[in-house]
C-alpha cells in the first residue's frame, strides 16, 4: 500500500471520485435523520470521522450512493484516512448479496490500492477488502468465502468493536452455501449480532443483517423483532423499509409486506433508486398476488414501467424485477396463454433469461402445446450451462430446476405420466435443498406445487394432497398451494381437512379484486355466497 498515486492509477482514480460527488453528501440526510446510529472510532480527524459515520450508516442499510458520498467527504476532509477508501471501496460494490459487475470490482481495487497506508488494526480490514476485489480468475463464491475467513480474523483480534463483530456476520451471510440443510452461516450470524442490537439497540446494520440472517423457512419466526423495528429505525430508507417484507413473506403475513413495499417503493421513486423500487415493487406484486388481488398486482406492474425505463440493468435486482413481475401475473393467476407469450428477457443475466423461458414453458404446455416447450427446456439447459461454467452454482441449481420441471410437465401432458412425475418429484427435491436467492420473494411456481397439480389432475389425491402441504411448510399462506391443498383433501375423501384450508384461503383473499375460481370453489364448498 503506497500514500501517493502515479501514472495511469491517478488518472482513474480522479475519475472514481468525479462519480462520487462530496457536494451531493447533505441531500442524502444526515446522520440519525430516520436512519439510526452507527459508529466506529477510525483514525482520521473529526470532520472525517463525522462524515465516515453517516457513510457507515447509509452503508448498513445498503443505501450505497449516499454511503459513497459520505465516505468522499471523509476522504475530503482527510486524505490522509484510509479508512474513508475503504467505505468508498465497499460501496462501490453496491448489494453484498449480488455479484458486482467487473467495473464495480476493478473501481474497488483501484481505490483500495493506491490510497494510503493503514496502521494496525485497520490494514486488516482493508486487505481483507482488497483481497475481495483483486484482479484474478477466482469465482465470487470463493472471494467471498475467502472475505468470510479474512473478517473472522479481524473479528478476533478486535473483540470490543461491535463493528468488527458485525461485518464478520455480513461476511458470514454473503458467503452462505444456497443448499446447506441446517443454516449454520446464519445462525452462527445471528449468534453474533444479537447481543450487539442489545447493546446498540438503533444500530441499522445489526437489524439488517439479523433479518437477512432469519431469511430462512426455519428461522423466519425469530426475525419478526427485527423486522417490525429496522423499518421504524431507518424510516427515511427505502430498502430498510423494504427488508421487513422478507419475514412478512417468509411468514404468509401479506398485508404487512404490501405495506411495506408500498412505502418503499414509495420512498425509492422520490430518491430515483430504480431498481430498489423495482425489487420492492417484485415482492408487492407477490404478495397481491398471494393474497387473490390480481389487479392490485397488474397495477403495481404498470406503476413499475416508469423505474424500469431507469433502472440499473448491471444490478441483478432491477432486471429480475423486470421479468419476475409479469411472469408472476401469469403464472400465479393461472393464464397459460399469456404466460406462453412472454417475450424472452434480454440482458446479460443468464438467470433472468431463465425467468420467462421457465414461464413460456409451463404455459405452452397447460395450454396445449406441450411439443413447444421443448425449445425452452433446450434454452433453459443452456442458460444452466452459462451459470455453472461462470461459477454461479446455487442459481445453476435453480435454473436446472427450472429446466427439469418443464421438461416433466410437457412429458406428462404427452402421456409419460411415470417418467414426468419422477423427473417433477427430482426437480421438487432438488429445489427443497436451495435456500432461495435474497432478490426473489418467492419461486414463481414451486416445483412441489407443480407437482401436486399433477398429481391431482391424474388423480393420485393423497400424493397431491402431501405435496401442497409440504409446499405450504416452506411457503405459509400460499394461493394456489392452499387451494391446491384443499382441492386434493376433497377429492381424497377428507372433507373437514378441504373445508379448514377452504376457510384459510377465503381468510388469506378477504380483499380479493378479481374473480377467482379457486374463491369461488372454497364460497361453494362452504355454503357461502363470494361476489
Amino acid at each position: 500500500m503506497t500514500r501517493t498515486t502515479s501514472g495511469p492509477w491517478q488518472a482513474i482514480l480522479a475519475a472514481v471520485l468525479l462519480l462520487m460527488p462530496v457536494a451531493a453528501a447533505g441531500q442524502h440526510g444526515g446522520h440519525g435523520a430516520a436512519l439510526g446510529q452507527a459508529h466506529m472510532a477510525v483514525p482520521c480527524n473529526a470532520a472525517a470521522q463525522a462524515a465516515f459515520d453517516r457513510g457507515l450508516v447509509h452503508q448498513h442499510s445498503f443505501d450505497h450512493a449516499a454511503a459513497r458520498d459520505h465516505f468522499a467527504a471523509a476522504l475530503a476532509a482527510d486524505p490522509s484516512c484510509a479508512m474513508a477508501r475503504w467505505g468508498m471501496a465497499l460501496a462501490t460494490l453496491d448489494n453484498l448479496f449480488g455479484v458486482p459487475s467487473p467495473e464495480e470490482i476493478a473501481r474497488a481495487a483501484v481505490l483500495l490500492r493506491d490510497g494510503p497506508a493503514a496502521p494496525p488494526p485497520w490494514n486488516g480490514w482493508i486487505d481483507a477488502l482488497a483481497g475481495l476485489v483483486q484482479p484474478g480468475p477466482s469465482g465470487w463464491q470463493d472471494r467471498l468465502d475467502g472475505f468470510a475467513v479474512a473478517m473472522e480474523r479481524v473479528a478476533a483480534a478486535a473483540p470490543d468493536n461491535d463493528e468488527a463483530q458485525v461485518f464478520h456476520a455480513l461476511s458470514l451471510l454473503m458467503a452462505a452455501p444456497s443448499d446447506d440443510p441446517v443454516d449454520a452461516a446464519q445462525r452462527q450470524a445471528a449468534a453474533i449480532l444479537e447481543p450487539i442490537w442489545a447493546r446498540q439497540p438503533e444500530h441499522p446494520g445489526v437489524m439488517h443483517y439479523l433479518i437477512h440472517a432469519y431469511d430462512t423457512p426455519a428461522l423466519a419466526g425469530r426475525g419478526l423483532p427485527a423486522a417490525r423495528r429496522y423499518a421504524t429505525v431507518a424510516a427515511a430508507s427505502p430498502h430498510a423499509v423494504h427488508m421487513p417484507s422478507h419475514i412478512f413473506t417468509r411468514l404468509g403475513d401479506w398485508p404487512s409486506s404490501v405495506a411495506a413495499n408500498e412505502r418503499s417503493a414509495a420512498l425509492a421513486r422520490a430518491a430515483g433508486e430504480a431498481n430498489d423500487e423495482l425489487h420492492a415493487r417484485d415482492y408487492l406484486v407477490y404478495a397481491f398476488l398471494q393474497s387473490g388481488r390480481g389487479a392490485a398486482a397488474r397495477a403495481a406492474w404498470r406503476d413499475a414501467a416508469e423505474a424500469a425505463a431507469r433502472q440499473n440493468p448491471q444490478h441483478l435486482a432491477g432486471p429480475f424485477a423486470v421479468a419476475a413481475m409479469p411472469a408472476r401475473l401469469a403464472l400465479e393467476t393461472g393464464d397459460w396463454a399469456a404466460a406462453a407469450a412472454l417475450p424472452p428477457a434480454q440482458g446479460g443475466f443468464p438467470q433472468v433469461v431463465a425467468i420467462t423461458r421457465f414461464a413460456r414453458g409451463v404455459g405452452l404446455v397447460r395450454s396445449g402445446r406441450p411439443e413447444a416447450a421443448a425449445a425452452e427446456v433446450a434454452a433453459l439447459a443452456a442458460l444452466e450451462a452459462t451459470l455453472q461454467g461462470s461459477g454461479q452454482a446455487a442459481w445453476a441449481s435453480q435454473v436446472g430446476v427450472q429446466r427439469r420441471a418443464v421438461a416433466a410437465l410437457a412429458a406428462i401432458a404427452m402421456g409419460d405420466a411415470t417418467a414426468g412425475l419422477r423427473e417433477l418429484q427430482a426437480a421438487a427435491e432438488a429445489e427443497d435443498a436451495l435456500l432461495k436467492s435474497v432478490v426473489e420473494p418467492g419461486p414463481l411456481a414451486p416445483a412441489r406445487e407443480l407437482l401436486g397439480e399433477a398429481l391431482l389432475s391424474l388423480g393420485r389425491n393423497a400424493e397431491a394432497e402431501a405435496a401442497f402441504e409440504a409446499v405450504l411448510r416452506v411457503n405459509p399462506n400460499r394461493f394456489r398451494s392452499l387451494a391446491g391443498a384443499a382441492a386434493a383433501a376433497r377429492a381424497n375423501g377428507r372433507p373437514e381437512v378441504a373445508a379448514a384450508r377452504y376457510r384459510l384461503l377465503l381468510a388469506v383473499a378477504p380483499g380479493a379484486d378479481e374473480a377467482r375460481p379457486e374463491l369461488a370453489e372454497a364460497a361453494r364448498v362452504l355454503g357461502r355466497r363470494r361476489d
